[in-house]
């Protein structure tokens, strides 16, 4: 099982999950569950929107991280 983050986008694994995840913080009202790695590929894909991003902690091999964020200016 996945755990869907709707306020910062990102999907955690539930078979895990790690401190880091900070999963207790999440709201309550801003979680979803998702039951299957096909529908967790479909919410990261790059045509989906709003494109999720997986956890960098519990789900590595499906975290991107944007390197152009380095260099820009908030």
């Amino acid at each position: 099982m996945f755990l869907v983050d709707e306020e910062h986008l990102i999907i955690h694994s539930m078979a895990s999950p790690k401190y880091e995840c900070q999963i207790k913080k999440i709201p309550e009202d801003k979680r979803r569950k998702v039951y299957t790695i096909d529908q967790v590929k479909r919410m990261i894909d790059a045509q989906h929107r709003p494109q999720y991003n997986g956890c960098q902690w519990c789900m590595a091999e499906y975290h991107s991280f944007d390197m152009q964020s380095i260099f820009r200016r908030d």
